[in-house]
């Protein structure tokens, strides 16, 4: 398995006089120069816009305000990856490449702990974020009293399973904090959590419509919380040229 862990950066929604010069941006300077990272395997971006908000299961706090998701996969050197990251961000500043911000609502990077596949997807789990998906529904989730290793076990043995029997999904991948990892870069998130993308192949909204039971099955136990669980849609890359 080549990917080790997750990059997750969470930023609320576009203001409404925005042009698209951000997406523009993002897809077609900032995300491309990511890859000449040696740990850099894979760039995702999704967003929730319209009528996205509207079926959300759950938004605590400020994540209550995501509407961009942007999602790096990671492979060794894990840290120096993450260092690395943070280094060209800012030379890309310093150059003049980094024109628009959003405020940020997260960041994380987050060890990945379980990937699993749908039957239906034809291809292993390994590769499940590879594949073209229409959008995703995002879990962000924290733990209430440690380790929820019960809870995990339920997961991969249980849960995911019956949610990729569900029509309409194609993978799981569920990250989750490490504590076996030196540091982390200033300003990233420390305290433990749990964030999980399912990747969907039917429409976002009415997928996850469908998948709410099972979703709201995974905080029945108490050993996490959620914080956010709601539909992001692919950001097709030649929308960022309307």
């Amino acid at each position: 398995m080549r990917v080790k862990a997750g990059f997750f950066s969470l930023t609320a929604s576009s203001s409404p006089d925005d042009d698209g010069s951000y997406l523009r941006w993002h897809l077609l300077d900032h995300m491309p120069e990511q890859y000449q990272l040696p740990g850099i395997i894979h760039g995702l971006r999704w967003i929730a816009d319209g009528d996205y908000p509207d079926h959300r299961l759950a938004a605590d706090g400020p994540l209550g305000q995501v509407g961009n998701a942007v999602h790096y996969l990671i492979g060794d050197p894990v840290e120096e990856t993450f260092d690395d990251f943070v280094a060209l961000g800012r030379s890309l500043r310093e150059d003049g490449r980094f024109p628009v911000t959003r405020p940020s609502l997260q960041v994380a990077g987050l060890r990945l702990l379980q990937w699993h596949s749908s039957p239906r997807a034809l291809v292993s789990a390994e590769v499940v974020p590879f594949r073209p998906h229409r959008g995703i529904l995002l879990l962000v989730e924290e733990p209430t009293d440690g380790r929820p290793d019960e809870w995990l076990q339920w997961l991969h043995a249980e849960h995911y399973p019956a949610l990729l029997a569900t029509p309409g999904t194609a993978g799981a991948w569920t990250f989750g904090s490490s504590t076996g990892w030196s540091h982390l870069p200033p300003g990233w998130r420390t305290d433990h959590q749990y964030v999980t993308v399912v990747y969907l192949d039917g429409d976002p909204l009415t997928t996850t419509d469908a998948l709410a039971p099972l979703i709201e099955e995974r905080w029945r136990s108490t050993a996490v919380r959620p914080v956010f669980a709601g539909p992001l849609r692919t950001m097709v890359s030649w929308e960022a040229w309307r």
